[in-house]
């Protein structure tokens, strides 16, 4: 029964802060990231546990296999990205993208062969194959097509994605000087260096636990129930620990004590004031509540009532020189002061300048708009319009609320 319980706890941890996340109603870049590694995380999970019945039923593996190994596949790059959003909120490029191709076309390979070969013959196979090896071969050329693709196939793209995101993450612990005592601080309530320090520890900590569980394969882990229940509680625990750390704070590489674990909901509704007052160790709280007021003053000289927004090429590491400070002050000012990350906000000055623009100046173009709002082009101000308000700045224009 523990067996069976642990199994499943991966995936009941993934949909609590996946419920988390929804009840913050957080919709910043990185709060987004961290809600598709939950999603894939937990269809992988949900998978998974299916795959450790000892009573299979095969049919169902046949899709759950696809599910899976889509998941598995595609939760790489998204790590990748969430981690770089912890300390740069700018959207990645569209070349990151890429790294969700072999997930793509791997996946929509198996599902052509899998439905070429039928599904009563491709469960057959997947039965083979746990009573007879990896090594087994058919006679039916579909099912060695099948094998190679959800066996040999996978398990090299598998490899490769780990080990890519694992360099990556090595690789962001190094240049944001990881240290040992960051955690040890943050258990005793103090504040570690970074979040993305912690985060980076618990991903490799699951990485590790997940390639042990892919070393076992799935018979052994059926026959081995304590053994099992060891690793996936190991496994949970690591979920929970991502999810606490990037989750429950208000703001990205916000500081946090152990205290809050036991009423985590409560951070949600903190006060800016408790919440500086939470963070006196933190970067803004150096500068003590003065120097945060004088940043935030000069903040909204330099953004708003010199409507430094309206500049296209405007950046965070610009404001940070202009104010003589760094970008890490500033982004956790405007995540406290405004409740959303730099550039949301920004994006947020900028459709309440052109709303105000198309009321005045109704017959101007939607090119002239946007220039004249601090958006790059036309494309990008109808693309955050509708993606904000639900319509197009054309259509918005002609409803009565625009009148005055």
């Amino acid at each position: 029964m523990f067996g069976v319980f642990s199994v499943q706890l991966p995936f009941s941890v993934c949909l609590v802060w996946l419920a988390v996340i929804l009840l913050k109603r957080a919709k910043s870049y990185s709060d987004r990231l961290l809600t598709v590694f939950l999603l894939f995380s937990a269809l992988y999970f949900y998978c998974e546990a299916s795959h450790l019945s000892p009573v299979a039923n095969y049919h169902r593996l046949v899709v759950l296999d696809l599910i899976s190994q889509f998941a598995s596949l595609a939760v790489f790059p998204v790590i990748c990205i969430y981690i770089r959003s912890l300390s740069d909120d700018t959207p990645a490029k569209g070349t990151s993208y890429m790294l969700y191709l072999p997930a793509v076309l791997l996946t929509t390979a198996s599902l052509v062969v899998t439905c070429l070969l039928g599904l009563d013959l491709t469960a057959t196979t997947i039965k083979s194959l746990d009573y007879m090896g990896v090594y087994y071969m058919a006679g039916n050329e579909l099912q060695n097509a099948y094998q190679i693709m959800s066996l040999k196939a996978y398990v090299l793209a598998i490899v490769f994605s780990g080990f890519l995101a694992l360099t990556y993450i090595v690789y962001q612990t190094r240049v944001n000087k990881f240290k040992f005592r960051h955690i040890v601080g943050f258990l005793r309530g103090r504040k570690p260096s970074l979040v993305s320090n912690v985060v980076c520890l618990f991903f490799i900590i699951l990485f590790f636990l997940v390639g042990i569980k892919y070393m076992m394969g799935r018979l052994w882990l059926i026959e081995h129930s304590g053994w099992t229940a060891f690793l996936f509680l190991g496994i949970a625990f690591s979920l929970f620990m991502i999810g606490y750390v990037s989750a429950i704070p208000s703001l990205p590489g916000g500081y946090m004590d152990m205290t809050r674990l036991l009423h985590p909901f409560d951070v949600m509704h903190e006060s800016r004031t408790e919440y500086l007052q939470s963070i006196d160790s933190g970067p803004i709280g150096d500068q003590g509540l003065s120097g945060y007021n004088k940043l935030a003053k000069s903040f909204d000289e330099l953004i708003v009532k010199n409507q430094g927004f309206l500049n296209p090429s405007l950046s965070i590491d610009f404001v940070a020189s202009e104010l003589s400070t760094n970008r890490t002050y500033v982004s956790k000012l405007v995540n406290i002061e405004y409740g959303m990350p730099f550039r949301d906000y920004l994006n947020k000055l900028r459709l309440d300048f052109a709303k105000q623009l198309i009321t005045d100046e109704p017959d101007a173009s939607m090119d002239y708009i946007a220039a004249k709002s601090g958006f790059q082009s036309a494309t990008q101000f109808i693309r955050k319009f509708r993606t904000v308000e639900g319509v197009t700045p054309t259509v918005w224009k002609q409803t009565p609320h625009t009148k005055k």
